[in-house]
C-alpha cells in the first residue's frame, strides 16, 4: 500500500509539474499576443489620423513608395493571440485510401507521376542521394511551405518520410491537431486524418532531437503515430499528448513559417480535453513535392554556359554570377507560364532590353521559376510578383547576383511583364511582376522597373483573373496574394524566326 501511495503522490508531482510549465509557457504566448495587439492598435491609430489629414487637404491620391520592392520582408509576426471563439469543427473525413505495396517498396518517382500509396509492407531502401540536398515543398491551403530536410540528423527517418510523400502518401490529409500553448501543429495521417492513424506500414529507428527549434519538421519514427508529423511554432515544445518516437528530419528554409503561425491563430480548444484542438477551417496538404536542391553533384554541372534550349537540364537556384547570353537577337522569344490559373504567354523584347530578356529566359531554362508561387497581387498599383523560389516571398536572396538596369524612364501599362528591384539601381536579379490593370501608370514617377515583354489579350484575360482573386493580408504592407494560391507550374522559352 506504501508503495501505491508513493507512486501517486509521484504522479501528482509530474502533473503539477507540467501544469507548471503549461501555465508559464500560456502566459508567454499571452503577452506576446498583447504586444501584437498593441502594435496593431498604434499602427490603425496612425492610419486613421493620416487618412484624416489626407481628406481634410481634399488630396485622395497615392503617395510615398508605391513600387514593389522584392527586398522587404515578409511579415512573420507571430501566431501569439488566443483561440478563437467558435464551435469546436468537426473531425475531416480522410482522403480516398491509396493502393497498397505488397513486398519491397521500390522507390517513387519524385518528380510525380506514381499512384497513390497508403500501406506498404515493407520499408524502403535508400532512394535519396546522401551527397544531395533536398527540399519538402509542403502545398497547403494555407500556402506554401519549404522544408530544408535534413539527412545528417537521421538519414533514414529522412529518407523514409520523402518516398511517403514522393508516393503522394501525405496528399489530401489535414492538419488534425493545433496546440498554441504546446506551440505546434500535427498532421500526416491518411487512413483516419487523427491521431490514430495506423501508419503506413513500417518503422524505422528514431533519432534523439539535440534542441526543439522554431520550424522544425519532427516526424514520428515508430509506434502507433508512425508516419505522422508535427511543426514547431516556437522554440519551446510542449507536447499536449504522447507522439511516438519524434525524430528531427527538417526546418522550414523561407519566410513560409507564417503558414504555422496562421494554422495556430485559427485554432479552436477542444472542449473534452484540457488541452489542444483543432483549426477553425479545415487546413489541407495537397500535397508534397520534394525536390533537390544541388542536381547533381558539386563540380559536375558547369554553370559558365548555357542551359539546354528544350528545358532537359537540371534545376539550379543557386549562381555564382550573371548569366552568359544565350539568346540569338535575330530570333524571337515567348515566355511560356504554365501555372495553376491557367496559361500566360509573353513576348520577350530581345531587341531592346537583351540582357534582361535573357538572364530570364536562362533562369527559365534551369527551372528556376518551376513550382513557384505568384505570391503578390496589389490591385492598387495593379500588378502580380512572383520570381522567389527559396523564400516565395520579397525577401528571396534571388540567384546570388544582379544585373544592370537597361534603361530608365518606362511607363506601364497592362500586359507588361517587369523586372522588381529595390530603390537601389542595378538591384534587379530574378523577381519579376506583371502590370495588369491601368493602375500601373502611378509607377510611371519612377519609371525605372525594366520592361522586358508583353503578354497577348488572352493571356492578360489570365492575369486580370489572378488580380481579381487578391485578399488582403492584414500586417503585410505589400498588400496580398491571390487565393486560392496560384503555383508557376514551369516557364518554357519558345523559340521562332
Amino acid at each position: 500500500m506504501a508503495t501505491d501511495k508513493r507512486q501517486r503522490q509521484r504522479e501528482r508531482r509530474q502533473v503539477a509539474q507540467q501544469r507548471a510549465k503549461v501555465t508559464e509557457s500560456r502566459g508567454r504566448i499571452r503577452s506576446r499576443g498583447l504586444r501584437v495587439a498593441l502594435i496593431a492598435a498604434v499602427i490603425v491609430v496612425a492610419i486613421l489620423i493620416l487618412w484624416l489629414v489626407v481628406r481634410e487637404d481634399g488630396n485622395g491620391g497615392s503617395s510615398g513608395d508605391v513600387a514593389p520592392p522584392p527586398t522587404v520582408a515578409a511579415d512573420d509576426s507571430g501566431a501569439d493571440g488566443g483561440p478563437v471563439s467558435s464551435g469546436f469543427p468537426d473531425l475531416l473525413p480522410p482522403p480516398s485510401p491509396g493502393e497498397a505495396l505488397v513486398g519491397e517498396t521500390p522507390c517513387p518517382d519524385f518528380g510525380g507521376g506514381a499512384d497513390r500509396v497508403t500501406q506498404f509492407a515493407e520499408a524502403p531502401g535508400q532512394c535519396l542521394d546522401p551527397e544531395l540536398d533536398y527540399v519538402a515543398v509542403f502545398d497547403t491551403s494555407m500556402g506554401q511551405m519549404r522544408v530544408a530536410l535534413d539527412q545528417a540528423s537521421n538519414p533514414e527517418a529522412v529518407n523514409a518520410f520523402a518516398v511517403l510523400a514522393g508516393y503522394g502518401y501525405y496528399d489530401g490529409t489535414a492538419v488534425f491537431y493545433t496546440d498554441p500553448t504546446g506551440g505546434y501543429i500535427q498532421g500526416g495521417s491518411p487512413h483516419t486524418n487523427d491521431s490514430d492513424d495506423p501508419g503506413p506500414g513500417f518503422a524505422v529507428a528514431p533519432g534523439e532531437v539535440a534542441e526543439y527549434q522554431q520550424g522544425q519538421l519532427l516526424w514520428s519514427a515508430e509506434g502507433d503515430s508512425t508516419g505522422q508529423f508535427v511543426f514547431l511554432a516556437f522554440d519551446e515544445f510542449l507536447p499536449s499528448q504522447p507522439i511516438s518516437g519524434l525524430t528531427t528530419i527538417g526546418r522550414i528554409s523561407d519566410g513560409s513559417l507564417t503558414v504555422v503561425l496562421d494554422t495556430l491563430v485559427s485554432h479552436v480548444d477542444n472542449p473534452d480535453t484540457a488541452f489542444g484542438g483543432r483549426p477553425s477551417e479545415a487546413v489541407i496538404v495537397n500535397s508534397i513535392a520534394i525536390q533537390s536542391t544541388d542536381p547533381t553533384p558539386e563540380g559536375s554541372i558547369d554553370l559558365s554556359g548555357c542551359p539546354p534550349a528544350d528545358g532537359s537540364g537540371p534545376q539550379v537556384l543557386d549562381f555564382d554570377g550573371p548569366q552568359p547570353m544565350c539568346l540569338d537577337a535575330s530570333k524571337q522569344y515567348t515566355a511560356v507560364f504554365d501555372t495553376t490559373a491557367g496559361e500566360m504567354r509573353i513576348d520577350l523584347d530581345v531587341a531592346n532590353t537583351p540582357v534582361t530578356a535573357n538572364n530570364f529566359a536562362v533562369l527559365a531554362r534551369f527551372h528556376y521559376y518551376d513550382n513557384t508561387l505568384l505570391f503578390r497581387t496589389d490591385p492598387g498599383i495593379g500588378i502580380i510578383q512572383g520570381g522567389a523560389p527559396h523564400t516565395n516571398s520579397p525577401s528571396d536572396p534571388g540567384p546570388g547576383y544582379t544585373i544592370p538596369d537597361e534603361g530608365s524612364g518606362f511607363t506601364y501599362e497592362p500586359g507588361q511583364i517587369v523586372m522588381a528591384r529595390t530603390a537601389a539601381p542595378n538591384s534587379a536579379s530574378a523577381q519579376f511582376f506583371f502590370a495588369v490593370n491601368e493602375n500601373t501608370a502611378l509607377l510611371n514617377s519612377q519609371g525605372t522597373y525594366v520592361v522586358f515583354g508583353q503578354m497577348d489579350s488572352e493571356s492578360l484575360g489570365v492575369a486580370e483573373a489572378i488580380l481579381a482573386s487578391h485578399v488582403d493580408q492584414p500586417g503585410n504592407r505589400l498588400g496580398g496574394a491571390p487565393e486560392p494560391q496560384v503555383i508557376v507550374n514551369s516557364v518554357t522559352i519558345e523559340e521562332s524566326g
